[in-house]
């Protein structure tokens, strides 16, 4: 029995130190509860979480499934795929759960390994995008000093997620629940995942990540595909060859391939900016001391992370309207098996009959071999090539 004269330390505010518990809990739940443009970043998580489980999967299973596409850079967006997909399937639930409720619920353990490896995530991305750029530039502007093959592409993508995986092991170690709003009774309400070193250390820690996670790989990424862009576009001569070599028509297709690449590569690069820079501006701005937490912070706070995870689900968007070969894979993956048996036979059958088009023109320019052009007379080209 408590003593008549015992008094009840109110914790919190005085408006609820009457309450009693279950009126108390009532009153968090209806806090916590979603208001309504709380349900508009519900719907709108909700449509990247599908798209970007969907589109991401459609790339791997893309390059997978089609031998031809299992080049460099395919590799490393495969790659960034992969980070992408997880990122979303882990990490988007839990944040949005986190945002709405303004409360961590999964404990502990979650709060370390999910938050650490949203940040080894994006980082993985940034890298990958630098190396696609780096790889791009030598291969286009140093065509004859630089070979990109398929084991350097494997070797950079292990390298990019130890350095990931390296560069955020802090987090695991910092990163703990903490009540950081008193509460009158032991709930696990409005309980945050947050960092527990100093204020400075956790400045200098967001200040390190915009410098080294954004700020210098986009830097990189722009020299890089700006160059790009001037040597694709300068003329109408694939890199490494002749300037006075007239372009035949297999190496004008290799140079168009080559800019709609470029132009992709440039739109993803783009989105990434785009899409992180609200996200890091604010890491850094909310530790300025003029800078209060308000409504409006808030709400642009919200709208960052969907930002974050938008981009890892538009860049599946991007390769469909601008990549033509990962628009034809994406469409056969919902055809039936007959189907793409026959689009592959119609595809090899094509490209044999381009083959034998183009060496009987070969032939026929040799003027000493004119009596073999006969078998090919009926295509007209050949024929006109025959009688000048």
């Amino acid at each position: 029995m408590k003593p008549e004269n015992f008094t009840e330390q109110c914790v919190g505010a005085e408006e609820f130190c009457n309450l009693s518990r279950e009126e108390y809990i009532t009153m968090l739940n209806e806090y916590i509860y979603p208001q309504t443009y709380e349900w508009v970043l519900i719907a709108t998580h909700t449509a990247v979480f599908v798209i970007g489980l969907v589109g991401n999967a459609l790339v791997c299973v893309a390059v997978y499934r089609n031998h031809s596409m299992r080049t460099v850079t395919n590799y490393f967006l495969v790659n960034l795929a992969v980070a992408d997909f997880m990122v979303i399937l882990f990490c988007l639930p839990a944040t949005v759960l986190w945002d709405v409720t303004e409360t961590w619920f999964l404990g502990d353990a979650l709060c370390k390994i999910i938050l650490y490896f949203q940040s080894v995530s994006v980082t993985v991305s940034v890298l990958t995008l630098t190396f696609i750029s780096v790889d791009r530039w030598y291969a286009i502007c140093f065509p004859l000093k630089f070979k990109s093959t398929i084991n350097r592409a494997k070797t950079a993508i292990l390298l990019i997620w130890t350095i990931s995986l390296t560069f955020n092991a802090p987090e695991l170690v910092v990163l703990t629940t903490e009540k950081l709003v008193p509460l009158r009774f032991d709930l696990e309400y409005l309980v945050q995942c947050t960092a527990t070193w100093s204020y400075t250390s956790d400045l200098v820690w967001h200040i390190t990540k915009v410098v080294f996670i954004y700020t210098i790989p986009l830097l990189l990424m722009t020299v890089a595909y700006h160059q790009i862009v001037r040597v694709l576009w300068r003329s109408d001569n694939v890199p490494g060859q002749a300037e006075t070599i007239k372009l035949a028509s297999a190496e004008q297709t290799q140079l168009r391939s080559r800019r709609k690449a470029a132009k992709m590569l440039v739109a993803v690069v783009i989105m990434f900016a785009v899409c992180y820079f609200p996200v890091h501006l604010l890491s850094v701005l909310r530790y300025m001391p003029n800078i209060k937490q308000d409504d409006i912070l808030t709400c642009l706070a919200l709208l960052s992370h969907v930002l974050c995870y938008a981009n890892s689900a538009i860049n599946p968007l991007i390769y469909n309207f601008m990549s033509g070969k990962y628009r034809r894979e994406f469409k056969r993956a919902f055809c039936c098996s007959s189907t793409l048996s026959l689009e592959s036979q119609t595809t090899t059958s094509r490209l044999t009959s381009k083959r034998q088009d183009m060496r009987c023109q070969h032939i026929c320019h040799q003027r000493q071999y004119r009596n073999m052009c006969h078998t090919c007379l009926v295509r007209n080209s050949c024929r006109n090539n025959f009688m000048n």
